[in-house]
């Protein structure tokens, strides 16, 4: 094996590991910011100084990059391309993003996609720019990565394989970061839209018997502290359902094993804070709990005992 071999397996590894690292960093719930910065340092780093990276994310409108990761890049530079619009002729990135396919200028000064940045990119000892889209799963463009170099050239092949490893892993993470902010914006929506309608959302698995609470409003229903943690199904049979209703709690819940199909449950409990008799109401559906964790039941949970006592004076 030559020397360069040597060199290019070495190299590779060590863009492996940075993106392992990177991965391991996005998987325990780090800021895309701090991952893609990593993601940039990695590469640079593997480049023995000969470009500086950047990666601009492009904008929920469609229209727009936004600043992502530059770490080596000037900060006025890169507060002066933060929100530049897309489209033919913006530049290398800027192209990029508009086409969907790489864009290598190996000299600034002279390229017409750069005529209204060149001043700029000049300014900062910035000769020639390599950008390359990253995708999403489905194909559509999240972003751009670029090489930036401080004389005349356009990428080399070990610069290739660089921004095909490193785009490859951005585009993960960028996508998965954008899909657990929205999960993250329609539970937040869903908590709001239940607390303000007196429901309570919960999730039990059955044969550990572990229940959980998505928002507050249970403890209220039960009138315990939210230092108690949610109640089981044993504890909510045992302390809170009214004897007469517990046998029709077991029906409700072994036909909704058995067929695995909606589960529907009406009954009396005594609120732990003041012994209050209150008529609740359980809804949920039966599937499989994820983890091979077995059955368990998704679903709502309200008071309904006001409504139950005006629906018996209206027809006494």
């Amino acid at each position: 094996m030559s020397f360069r071999d040597g060199a290019g397996s070495a190299r590779s590894s060590l863009l492996l590991a940075g993106q392992n690292q990177a991965l391991q960093l996005a998987l325990s719930g780090a800021p895309l910011a701090q991952v893609l910065d990593l993601l940039v340092q990695t590469a640079e780093t593997q480049s023995d100084g000969s470009f500086l990276g950047s990666i601009l994310l492009l904008d929920e409108d469609g229209k727009h990059l936004r600043h992502g990761a530059a770490p080596s890049l000037p900060a006025a530079y890169n507060e002066a391309i933060d929100g530049i619009a897309i489209g033919p002729g913006v530049g290398s990135c800027g192209t990029a993003a508009h086409f969907g396919h790489a864009i290598v200028v190996t000299d600034i000064e002279t390229d017409p996609l750069w005529a209204a940045f060149k001043d700029l990119a000049l300014a900062h000892g910035l000769r020639a720019c390599w950008s390359t889209p990253f995708l999403s799963k489905d194909g559509s463009v999240l972003g751009t990565l670029a090489l930036y170099y401080r004389k005349p050239r356009g990428p080399s092949e070990n610069d290739r394989e660089t921004v095909k490893l490193i785009g490859s892993t951005a585009g993960l993470v960028v996508e998965n970061a954008r899909l657990y902010e929205k999960l993250q914006d329609l539970n937040k929506r869903a908590r709001l839209a239940a607390d303000a309608g007196g429901l309570g959302f919960f999730t039990w698995e059955i044969a550990s018997d572990t229940v959980t609470w998505q928002n507050d409003r249970p403890y209220a229903l039960f009138g315990i502290d939210p230092s108690e943690g949610p109640i089981n199904a044993s504890r909510f049979v045992e302390e809170f359902l009214h004897p007469d209703d517990r046998e029709a709690f077991a029906r409700s819940v072994a036909g909704a094993v058995e067929g695995r199909t909606a589960f529907h449950f009406e009954g009396r409990i005594h609120r732990k804070s003041d012994g209050g008799l209150r008529r609740v109401e359980f809804k949920g559906q039966v599937d499989e709990a994820p983890g091979h964790k077995g059955l368990r039941v998704v679903g709502i949970t309200a008071d309904v005992t006001q409504g139950r006592e005006a629906a018996t004076q209206r027809t006494a």
